[in-house]
């Protein structure tokens, strides 16, 4: 039986990560990397069952640093985006983590990277994000969310031969992690409707 905070853990983060959802994730990855190289699996075990919102903003993130763009590493986090998405679409209490996660190693140079290149970025976003439209952010919603989360990581694979071509899906894709994670639902209705943007894109590469 689902307990009222496995409920919650598919609303967003816990309060602290509400109230400043993209510093909250990065304190939580640092606490948990220490210092060290870390595997992906230890970090997402890390937010417990409270990971889908933060886990779609830290794809986001370092699919929008240079890390994004080396190969296969696009389609490594879209493969990611889909696991959890599908695990948000059938409501299950707990995520489930493959042990090929443990592979993916982050290390502290590209944590301290992504953290550069998002850093000016992180107190201001933090600033403009605050609970509001929850409705947007919860219950079948989600599902929605989830949705889209997969369509656009699928688009990982065709984009990512292109040079910054992740950069629109992923940054998406933030947008949708962040209004999870600070139950925030403009940043959700904004990601969805810029979502329609991708097939645009899709189609002018394949023609």
């Amino acid at each position: 039986m689902e307990t009222n905070q496995d409920n919650k853990a598919y609303d967003g983060a816990d309060k602290a990560q509400t109230d400043a959802p993209l510093k909250g994730i990065f304190s939580q990855v640092r606490e948990t990397a220490r210092g060290q190289t870390v595997d992906l699996k230890t970090v997402i075990e890390a937010f417990g069952n409270r990971a889908f919102g933060p886990i779609l903003l830290l794809c986001s993130l370092f699919l929008l640093t240079p890390l994004g763009m080396l190969p296969g590493v696009p389609i490594a986090f879209g493969l990611i985006v889909i696991l959890f998405a599908l695990q948000l679409l059938f409501r299950r209490p707990h995520p489930w983590m493959p042990e090929i996660l443990a592979k993916v190693k982050i290390t502290p140079k590209a944590l301290d990277r992504a953290d550069k290149f998002a850093g000016p970025w992180l107190d201001r976003i933090d600033n403009v994000v605050k609970p509001r439209a929850e409705w947007l952010a919860r219950g079948p919603m989600l599902l929605i969310v989830a949705i889209v989360s997969i369509l656009l990581a699928i688009t990982m694979a065709p984009l990512g031969v292109v040079p910054f071509g992740v950069v629109v899906p992923a940054f998406i894709i933030g947008l949708l992690g962040l209004g999870i994670t600070g139950r925030d639902g403009v940043f959700i209705a904004l990601g969805l409707l810029l979502s329609f943007s991708v097939p645009v894109m899709i189609m002018n590469l394949v023609l």
